[in-house]
């Protein structure tokens, strides 16, 4: 068994003795999480002395958590009893709340969804470390699953930035979407080219999502994410369509995440930049909603807080994050994609169970 001493830490806080009870079982059955319980009023002083990873409270302490992110940054759940109203989430989300958990009559069920949403938080032991894991598990040449990094102005910059962060060595691609004509493709694709030692390449119709490969949506024509044809795994291409963009931006950011999210499912993660406007709001409800993970830029870091702002005004925002974190926030993020699995005409051919979790 792990020593504490390497365990993540959880503070709850002032939630019922039963609910406190039951998460402490559920939580403290995983050898690497620590729990460490608060009273009513001791959530900031304990906070600020154990810098725990993660919160847990009711409705009734998101002051004490919009108090405690005056000092630090520590990523919190909120429990509550019923629908939450979006007003709330919205600004709960500046705070620190990156997700809520709610009353489930099948403890089996709740269980699992408690501790998913609390791993997908857990940083790994270093980036290298992230990367190791995930690589460990992938299949040559199978992408785990897809990253969607979309934005407008002060995108291209933004974009640059980011990709420098990520691991050489990564499970999963990357699809880039930023509002550009498209004659400046490919200088965008030059100068990504520059910043970082992956593959970038532009995407067309029938490009294979590769791992580790950045695929740059060409401007003036918005891109879908297919299932990929003539391929014994579970593997995605690019396609052009003629499908109106929601918003009247090319390459409709929203178009791209709705077609991934149906697509590929939770294995799909969304990360909204700077930029005018609210593409990519659409396609991060789709992302969500089929049990994916979004993550926007904060505002100071913007040069346009309006794509971003629309995601977290409509509660679609797993996290709002500095523009340097969200390297590290993708790396931490992706190394809980599902393994690819062979596809129908394959089984039979293949050790599916050699594949599974």
């Amino acid at each position: 068994m792990p020593e504490r001493s390497l365990s993540f830490t959880i503070l709850l806080g002032n939630l019922s003795t039963a609910l406190r009870l039951g998460l402490t079982r559920l939580l403290q059955s995983q050898p690497d999480l620590k729990v460490v319980s608060a009273g009513a009023t001791e959530l900031l002083a304990v906070a600020r002395r154990l810098r725990p990873g993660l919160v847990i409270v009711g409705e009734s302490q998101l002051r004490d958590v919009e108090q405690l992110s005056r000092y630090t940054s520590i990523p919190a759940l909120l429990y509550c009893e019923g629908q939450p109203l979006p007003g709330m989430l919205r600004e709960a989300a500046h705070w620190g709340v990156f997700d809520t958990i709610r009353p489930n009559s099948v403890p089996a069920e709740w269980s699992a969804e408690v501790l998913r949403k609390v791993r997908r938080i857990i940083p790994q032991k270093s980036a290298r470390a992230a990367a190791k894991l995930v690589t460990k598990s992938a299949i040559p040449g199978i992408s785990r699953g897809l990253v969607i990094i979309g934005g407008s102005t002060g995108g291209t910059t933004a974009v640059e930035q980011l990709v420098r962060g990520l691991p050489a060595s990564l499970a999963y691609s990357v699809l880039v979407a930023v509002h550009l004509p498209a004659s400046f493709l490919n200088s965008f694709v030059e100068r990504l080219r520059r910043a970082t030692s992956l593959p970038v390449v532009a995407g067309w119709p029938g490009t294979v999502l590769e791992p580790g490969h950045i695929v740059v949506a060409p401007g003036g024509r918005n891109l879908l994410v297919k299932a990929a044809t003539n391929s014994p795994w579970q593997a995605w291409q690019t396609e052009y369509t003629a499908e109106p963009s929601p918003s009247g931006d090319e390459p409709s950011v929203d178009l791209l995440m709705r077609s991934a999210a149906r697509t590929i499912g939770s294995n799909v993660l969304g990360v909204v930049l700077t930029g005018l406007g609210r593409d990519g709001t659409l396609g991060a409800q789709a992302i969500r909603q089929h049990g994916g993970m979004v993550l926007v830029q904060d505002e100071a870091s913007s040069a346009l807080f309006s794509m971003p702002q629309s995601v977290i005004q409509h509660g679609w925002a797993n996290a709002v994050l500095p523009l340097e974190q969200l390297a590290a926030a993708i790396t931490r993020h992706t190394s809980f994609f599902a393994l690819p699995v062979p596809t129908a005409q394959a089984v039979g051919s293949f050790p599916v169970r050699s594949f599974q979790l």
